[in-house]
């Protein structure tokens, strides 16, 4: 007789996808106040300033948006090449590139690099998004939130239908908080400590992410499906 399946929604990949997205949070909040109004993942944003900035003369800072852009999207190239190139530990191999990123990041806002000092938090934006958590129904786990207040409410209107359940909703809901906490977070950390410090944060809260990747492998896998975006 085969096993029962699992009833409740997964405590683990919740735990997981839901750490991910506050350090999202932390280092959107951490770039757009450094770069003065861009973020690290949250390509809308970038998008509607690019255009803002094309139509207003402002070339430098359409240059600057344009090339957070591309930084993610590399990231997100290099991301899935390495989920679709590895099996069982591709959370593990993607956040240790990330730690990576993070670090030569921190090293050149050491040095006063400016602007450069965050592309590579860019780009290892767009790695974590080659893989999110599907937890409860609800996709978690990524850079973004308008799609995640979006779900809140597709969540509940299936939930009036009867074709739902609360747990969709929560799970989205815990996802926009988690990104809200972290932008809290990293905006204090920036503010008290300095640029430097908030990425060492940043860098060692993914060391710890990956980690969990590690002990969790066999209760993420089939929780993971490939690729995100805001």
């Amino acid at each position: 007789m085969p096993p029962a399946p699992p009833t409740g929604t997964p405590l683990r990949p919740l735990i997981f996808a839901t750490l991910a997205t506050l350090i999202a949070g932390f280092v959107d909040a951490v770039g757009y106040a450094y770069l003065g109004g861009l973020f690290l993942s949250f390509m809308s944003g970038n998008s509607t300033r690019l255009g803002i900035s094309l139509a207003s003369g402002q070339l430098t800072a359409a240059l600057h948006a344009a090339i957070v852009i591309g930084c993610f999207v590399i990231g997100a190239l290099v991301g899935t090449l390495i989920a679709d190139a590895s099996a069982r530990w591709k959370l593990v191999r993607i956040l240790a590139v990330e730690v990576l990123l993070f670090a030569l990041a921190a090293v050149l806002a050491e040095r006063d690099a400016g602007f450069v000092a965050l592309l590579p938090v860019a780009v290892a934006m767009g790695l974590q998004n080659a893989v999110h958590q599907i937890i409860a129904g609800a996709d978690v786990g990524k850079s973004f939130v308008t799609g995640a207040l979006f779900g809140v409410g597709q969540a509940l209107a299936r939930r009036l239908n009867g074709r739902g359940a609360l747990t969709e909703a929560a799970s989205y809901g815990l996802s926009w908080a988690a990104f809200v906490v972290g932008a809290l977070v990293g905006t204090l950390m920036l503010v008290g400590t300095g640029m430097t410090a908030a990425l060492v944060t940043a860098g060692l809260l993914l060391a710890g992410l990956a980690a969990l990747a590690f002990v969790f492998n066999r209760h993420l896998g089939p929780a993971v499906a490939e690729f995100g975006g805001d």
